[in-house]
């Protein structure tokens, strides 16, 4: 490790996802019973990766919201070394692809690296708001696959051949703002924010090109690359009245070409928002819809240097722990440097992820939150911090460790719904015995080396106990 200290502060992460565009009426649940289903089978799965990469790695930065010129925050800066006016940066930017060479990205052991960890599903970034693709769209040549991009291929197919050879369920990141397309910024207008630099209602025409564009580019990847489990759409501005995109129309066509799809029309809050993406945050309770909290596991979307620090082991276990046990699924953010390269402590951190999910995994993935089966009454001042999962069959108490001392044995108790038959530590052959007591559980809990996080299957009674 360097004495890179990284900075976890939301102006640094701040994104489009988080700045809410539209009024909160509440979740709306599908109707669709195939919806329903494939909503049911995602929420199972509980850990999954997001990457990000385009241009914008060429300069060292994660996003390309240096392009936007609201200046709202550090990341809306050009890099340190730019001088220029604002339109010769956008220049400069289109530019960048000429020298994107992206020679050490090698997908296989990406995914090799997240299936390890016990990751289950990929979103990937198609296109950010940029404009700039990641596949081998036919609607532009500002793309990867371009003749004037060294690095020719075609990443997005890539990318999910690899993640499904290893078991990986695959989603695609699209953003419905487009800062290359003369439809949303118009060469010659009034550019001064993220939003269409033009008035639509004088130029119809134009506006129509941008919106049939978006969609011809969404079909494109919904018919092209395989199957599809989540159409995971950004830039939450894009929406109805001021500027349509068609919403309604991309969602049901996207359904027809893939029926178990997933539409997340992030920040617009609606039918069209399967489930909620809260971002670089946790919900502070139990939710009762669907959600995932996207938080990166480096300072920004993409690792620019070899040694980039990352969150540790035991923080992204305890924040899997913390969004499972309330409902939700964890989406790690991650994604390569310019060249296309894995910096090495990520992959030492989810090195150390994956040693534990391989014992624990089965206390997050299939469960439900735990929290009205189980609450906890006593742990012997253990001084861990507790959540609470479950199957139909077994509670289970994890027990998250931090700065506890985590070697001495002591009692827990937990008052349950139903009565529990037996309790083991997960990682472990021994059978613990239980003490029932009228709704209250007494588990004396054995001596302990793990420093991640300590996981108690309690085994529920299949027929009454006898106290």
């Amino acid at each position: 490790m360097t004495d890179f200290q990284p900075d976890f502060t939301p102006d640094n992460l701040a994104a489009a996802g988080r700045l809410g565009y539209a009024e909160d009426r509440g979740y709306e649940w599908p109707t669709d019973p195939r919806t329903l289903t494939a909503l049911e089978h995602w929420r199972s799965l509980k850990f999954g990766v997001i990457m990000h990469w385009g241009l914008y790695a060429t300069i060292g930065q994660d996003g390309s919201w240096s392009l936007c010129r609201e200046n709202i925050g550090a990341f809306m800066e050009p890099p340190a070394s730019w001088s220029g006016t604002e339109d010769e940066y956008e220049a400069f930017y289109k530019e960048l692809r000429k020298n994107f060479t992206g020679e050490d990205y090698r997908p296989e052991e990406w995914a090799a690296m997240c299936a390890k960890a016990g990751m289950k599903y990929l979103v990937f970034t198609s296109k950010h708001h940029d404009g700039f693709a990641m596949y081998n769209t036919a609607e532009s040549d500002y793309k990867v696959t371009a003749a004037d991009v060294p690095l020719g291929r075609d990443i997005l197919r890539e990318t999910f051949d690899a993640f499904r050879a290893e078991g990986l369920e695959t989603g695609v990141y699209f953003s419905k703002a487009d800062w290359a397309h003369p439809g949303y910024w118009k060469a010659g207008g009034n550019t001064v924010n993220r939003l269409h630099n033009y008035n639509i209602d004088e130029d119809p025409q134009a506006w129509d090109g941008f919106v049939q564009f978006t969609q011809r580019q969404i079909e494109e990847l919904l018919t092209n690359y395989g199957d599809i489990s989540v159409l995971w759409l950004d830039a939450g501005w894009v929406n109805e009245p001021d500027e349509p995109i068609g919403i309604d129309h991309i969602a049901q066509r996207a359904r027809e070409l893939q029926p178990d799809i997933l539409v997340v029309d992030r920040e617009v809050h609606g039918p069209n928002e399967n489930y909620r993406t809260p971002e670089q945050e946790i919900p502070s309770e139990t939710l009762d819809y669907p959600w995932e909290s996207c938080i990166t596991l480096t300072p920004g979307w993409c690792s620019m240097r070899p040694d980039d620090a990352t969150r540790p082991a035991h923080e992204v276990i305890a924040t899997l722990a913390r969004i499972v046990s309330r409902g939700g699924n964890y989406l790690l953010g991650i994604g390569p440097d310019a060249t296309g390269a894995i910096s090495r402590n990520i992959v030492t951190t989810l090195e150390q992820v994956g040693g534990w999910m391989d014992v624990n995994g089965e206390a997050i993935y299939g469960t439900v939150p735990g929290g009205e089966d189980a609450d906890l009454l006593d742990d012997g001042g253990s001084g861990y911090e507790w959540h609470f999962t479950r199957t139909d069959s077994t509670i289970f108490a994890l027990a998250l460790i931090g700065d506890a001392d985590g070697t001495a044995g002591f009692d827990l108790k937990v008052s349950t719904t139903t009565p529990v038959r037996s309790a083991r530590v997960l990682g472990t052959d021994v059978v613990i015995p239980v003490e029932n007591n009228d709704g209250e559980i007494t588990v004396a809990v054995p001596r302990t080396t793990a420093r991640l996080a300590l996981v108690l299957a309690l085994e529920l009674a299949t027929e009454p106990v006898t106290l």
